[in-house]
């Protein structure tokens, strides 16, 4: 029997995956074929190559300065964030050059972004796949492979069991991200969530000033900036603003006084919030479609996209995850 493992997608919260593999290893259960979407695909990546410890204490190191000088952070054609060196540690450290190389069978899944078709790698680079598969939009540039604009996978196929079952897979195991994001979730911790997006933010405008302090440090010549570089930072800076809003007349306001309002969204938050939300509802209705036969879904609903140096947390959570249902994995895995 053939077990798979597939990785959803999840930006920062995907660090998780690494406490998942783990508890699952420390149960005995070997697993035989890897999927990843995104920042699953890059846990993948390293996992199929025998190299997740080496990524694990990588990641449990990461402060967030040392995040804001992996991302790149700024205007990029395409993105905020370039990402090179994210993928350049990846392709140096953590994972073979290519599929075939691979401890494990190992799949990865992309969106072609203007046919809206999901694009499967198993062959050929692995780094470059991993690249496509984690081009979130807007974030990371889209890459240009084989004549087609590719973004992250998650827009079709946040969790790709369906990946797994193709390389021949009897049993899958998939780990959902996206579990706090579902609408009733969000629903019932609207102000949770407002605020969890609002960190997205703050991350933005932190490496912004922490950039300007490099800068300042390394400026030797004393001249005046340029007078576009300060019109650039003024833009960057106006898209991480949360939406003007009016003063409400007086027989609009509220004649409760337990109303509260949720943080007002930048333009980031928008759309990193409107990510989250259709990455969960395409995961449950691609989930109901071809369901996995054991669901892991770890609790993440107060780890922001962008909080990469929070692995240790993250880590212990996908732990926690598998440990809450050890006895039903156990009980399914016997049964086949």
């Amino acid at each position: 029997m053939k077990i798979g493992l597939a990785l959803g997608s999840g930006a920062a919260r995907g660090w998780a995956h690494i406490g998942v593999i783990q508890a699952l290893e420390e149960m005995g259960i070997e697993i035989d074929i890897v999927s990843g979407c995104s920042i699953g695909s890059y846990v993948g990546a390293a996992y199929a190559s025998g190299k997740l410890p080496e990524l694990a204490e990588w990641v449990t190191s990461l402060t967030e300065w040392q995040v804001f000088a992996l991302m790149g952070v700024g205007f990029h054609k395409g993105g905020l964030v370039s990402g090179l060196k994210v993928f350049k540690a990846l392709q140096e450290n953590f994972s073979y050059d290519s599929f075939e190389q691979l401890h494990k069978p190992f799949a990865a899944v992309a969106t072609d972004l203007y046919s809206g078709r999901e694009v499967n790698f198993t062959s050929g680079s692995v780094v470059e796949a991993v690249k496509a598969s984690c081009a979130i939009p807007g974030l990371f540039p889209p890459l240009l492979f084989n004549n087609r604009w590719l973004v992250d996978g998650g827009v079709v196929n946040p969790v790709p069991v369906n990946m797994c079952r193709m390389l021949g897979a009897d049993i899958v195991i998939a780990v959902n991200l996206s579990a706090d994001f579902r609408p009733q979730s969000i629903v019932n911790n609207q102000i949770d969530h407002g605020n969890n997006q609002k960190k997205t933010s703050e991350f933005f405008k932190r490496s912004q000033q922490q950039i300007k302090q490099w800068f300042k440090k390394d400026d030797v010549s004393n001249q005046e900036p340029a007078e576009h570089d300060s019109v650039a930072d003024q833009e960057f800076l106006e898209i991480l603003e949360p939406t003007d809003i009016e003063n409400p007349k007086t027989e609009d306001l509220q004649t409760t006084t337990d109303a509260i309002v949720p943080p007002a969204p930048s333009i980031i938050n928008a759309m990193t919030g409107s990510l989250d939300i259709l990455s969960a509802r395409v995961t449950r209705s691609r989930l109901a479609g071809d369901p996995p036969d054991i669901l892991i879904e770890p609790q993440l609903r107060d780890f922001g996209m962008m909080e990469f140096y929070r692995a240790t947390e993250l880590i212990q959570h996908g732990r926690a995850s598998v440990h809450r249902i050890a006895e039903q994995i156990k009980y399914q895995l016997s049964a086949e």
